[in-house]
């Protein structure tokens, strides 16, 4: 008979054990979400520089290269993917994978920097003018948000605060969905790099 109660005992023990593993993976599974998680956003204060061609042709005789410099601002985003973070629990271990941080949409330049009146060019033909147009403006545009973009898109230091960062959302998310306090599991990073 105590034999009995001791396995019951024992069964009863791990069972417990189990659950409270259980209970911990199912709330972390809240965590695994879909869609970007964004971290950080830096603000970007650049020049560009367009060079307008004269046109060809007996009309464009005379015309000149013309220049035009736009003085502009805007931020963008950086955060994770959220569907690639892995959270695996093992007992009272999560092991928690993080993936590089990436620029989250596109970068928000703002519009009013690119109206002409706010632009510096060059001086044009007093015989055979080359005006510079709204398309010459939205072209400049679309070329400081690539720009921005792409010198965004280098940025080792801001990429790893935005990693960083998203380690910290996910682990004050852990902490809040455990259900458990911090001193009774422990959590192992991994980054991508």
């Amino acid at each position: 008979m105590k034999k009995g109660l001791i396995i019951i005992g024992i069964i009863l023990c791990l069972t417990g054990c189990q659950t409270k593993s259980f209970v911990l993976a199912e709330n972390l599974k809240r965590i695994e979400l879909t869609g970007n998680l964004v971290t950080y956003q830096a603000y970007y204060h650049n020049v560009i520089e367009l060079t307008k061609e004269r046109g060809s042709g007996i009309t464009h005789l005379l015309e000149k290269d013309r220049k035009l410099f736009a003085e502009y601002t805007g931020t963008i985003k950086y955060g994770i993917n959220l569907s690639r973070v892995i959270i695996d629990v093992k007992g009272n271990e999560i092991n928690v994978f993080i993936p590089k941080a990436t620029i989250i949409g596109e970068p928000n330049v703002d519009k009013d920097d690119f109206k002409s009146e706010n632009f510096i060019e060059s001086k044009d033909s007093w015989i055979n003018a080359n005006p510079i147009t709204a398309d010459d403006c939205l072209e400049a545009f679309d070329n400081a948000q690539s720009e921005m973009k792409l010198t965004a898109s280098k940025d080792e230091e801001l990429l790893a605060i935005a990693q960083q960062r998203a380690k910290i959302i996910i682990e004050e998310n852990i902490n809040q969905l455990s259900g458990l306090s911090a001193s009774k599991y422990s959590i192992n990073w991994e980054y991508e790099q």
